[in-house]
């Protein structure tokens, strides 16, 4: 076979790789063969395609087609015309679905009303390439909208887009093919990155050490609008899948998103809470049922659960533990000294107890509000469903669910864990200083819908005793009791439900 034959059957791709500055995730270089240019990314950098999500600002890795292109003639002439890419005039007025509800999500929309101003002489999309990115049969809240086009002049990442500098655009349209296709990888990735991989269901992965050991699940996004999780998990995959970490024992499971359909759409619960009622359901009746029936079974199966969560109000990073070794309800349990011992290793600045004990008071004060009561098996999350199957769980709140560094947190937190329980061989992080302990005594309810905290109170934020932190409806403040702290606090709330929850100082990891 000839050179001009075997040129015909290789086909050129367009490699892009971002993450080589830890401070600067959005940098990155394109390559076409040996023509190399500095390119930007997401402001989020690069993300597995199995966590991309509508508006979180990160770029897709993977590899997808590219079909077709726009130019402006306005800024460009005609040259585009002449390449062997297909590119055709950028239309006066258009638009690209970006709302996950429309029937037209991810598609470009041609808009003919007379009336709005053109959309000639947008610099940075004088020519634009869309990438064949969830549009062939576009997933809701998968992300949107990923073009390549034109960077800023201090290229500061984009929306996800895949940017370059505006002089370099006429030579890198010159140089596209015909069914080209772009790979996006980290800087670090050898050979082509990973296809995309929907995530349906729900996607374990397990490392399983040669010597006996403890068996350690560690789960991130039961509540989908809490990505910190995800992100750290996927960092320890994968250094375990590089050989930076390495199991002595035992086995982890780490399950990165737990509740898919919440995560896709960036909200708390899919159908409902699954960290309220978690139980196997004979007959499934939504989505976060059929998660349990999935997740239950792998909780049974292992004996240590960490679950990783963030918050919506401001705040420290907290842990949450269960209960004193006891045979009672509302929660008996025979593991408390190990569930200490590790809630003390994993390194968190505060620790809380007695989510149980005050979820029943709150019930039984609801009632006496004149609401309906509230069964028990309603405060059932992850680690207690994994306290009643004998094992012990520690929940992690690593920050709000936009701290950049929750996600360090976590993944400060799993390997913290790891060394904790002998599955690695690592020194703890610790801090200096022990961790401030609080226990969760009662509940603050609303009786009205117009019932409100005074401000947003940070997660363990000190109040002492006739403080007044909110305000009835009629005006009547409401008052700490007792010198303690807020926990799970919100502006507002539902009638019947918690405004917020009150802690009292604890000696419980005093020994």
């Amino acid at each position: 076979m000839n050179d001009a034959s075997t040129s015909l059957l290789v086909q050129p791709i367009i490699k892009v790789r971002a993450g080589q500055h830890p401070d600067m995730p959005h940098r990155g270089t394109l390559s076409i063969g040996n023509w190399t240019i500095p390119c930007a990314v997401g402001r989020s950098g690069l993300r597995d395609p199995r966590l991309k999500r509508e508006g979180d600002g990160a770029t897709p890795i993977g590899t997808f087609p590219l079909r077709y292109g726009f130019y402006d003639p306005q800024a460009l002439g005609d040259a585009p015309r002449s390449f062997a890419f297909p590119f055709v005039e950028k239309p006066a007025n258009y638009s690209w679905v970006e709302d996950p509800e429309s029937p037209f999500y991810n598609q470009f929309v041609l808009d003919m009303s007379p009336d709005l101003p053109s959309r000639r002489g947008e610099r940075l999309f004088d020519l634009f390439i869309p990438v064949g990115w969830n549009d062939s049969t576009p997933r809701a809240a998968g992300g949107s909208a990923i073009f390549m086009h034109a960077a800023r002049p201090d290229f500061s990442g984009t929306q996800g887009c895949i940017a370059i500098a505006h002089e370099q655009l006429l030579e890198f349209a010159s140089r596209l093919k015909p069914g080209m296709v772009i790979d996006i990888a980290p800087a670090a990735a050898e050979g082509r990155a990973a296809e995309r991989v929907e995530p349906e269901g729900i996607e374990c992965v397990s490392f399983h050490a040669l010597r006996p050991g403890p068996r350690l699940i560690v789960t991130g996004s039961v509540h989908g609008n809490e990505s910190c999780g995800p992100h750290a998990i996927s960092r320890a995959i994968a250094e375990f899948r590089s050989g930076r970490l390495q199991l002595a024992c035992g086995s982890v499971t780490f399950i990165p998103v737990v509740n898919a359909l919440a995560y896709r759409w960036n909200r708390r619960e899919g159908d409902r809470n699954l960290n309220r009622d978690l139980s196997e359901k004979p007959v499934p009746m939504d989505n976060e049922d059929r998660i349990a029936n999935v997740l239950c079974p792998l909780l049974r199966d292992h004996d240590v659960l960490i679950d990783l969560h963030s918050f919506s109000s401001p705040g420290q990073p907290f842990a949450l533990i269960g209960p004193r070794d006891n045979g009672d309800v509302p929660e008996p349990f025979r593991n408390a000294a190990e569930e200490e011992s590790l809630v003390k290793a994993l390194g968190l600045p505060i620790v809380v107890h007695g989510w149980m004990e005050a979820h029943a008071q709150a019930s039984l004060n609801r009632v006496e509000r004149g609401f309906a009561p509230i069964p028990p098996a309603h405060a059932v999350g992850t680690a207690e469903y994994m306290r009643f199957a004998g094992g012990y769980a520690v929940t992690v709140e690593c920050g709000t669910h936009t701290d950049p560094q929750a996600a360090s947190v976590g993944y400060r937190t799993i390997l913290n864990g790891l060394s904790h329980l002998g599955l690695v061989v690592a020194d703890p992080i610790l801090p200096n200083v022990p961790p401030g302990v609080w226990e969760v005594c009662e509940a603050v309810m609303a009786d009205s819908a117009d019932d409100r905290l005074l401000r947003q109170f940070a997660a363990g934020e000190p109040v002492s005793t006739g403080e007044v932190i909110g305000r009835r409806a009629s005006g009547e403040p409401i008052r700490a009791p007792y010198d303690g702290a807020v926990i799970f606090a919100g502006l507002t709330a539902e009638p019947g439900t918690e405004l917020c929850f009150l802690c009292r100082p604890s000696d419980r990891l005093a020994s």
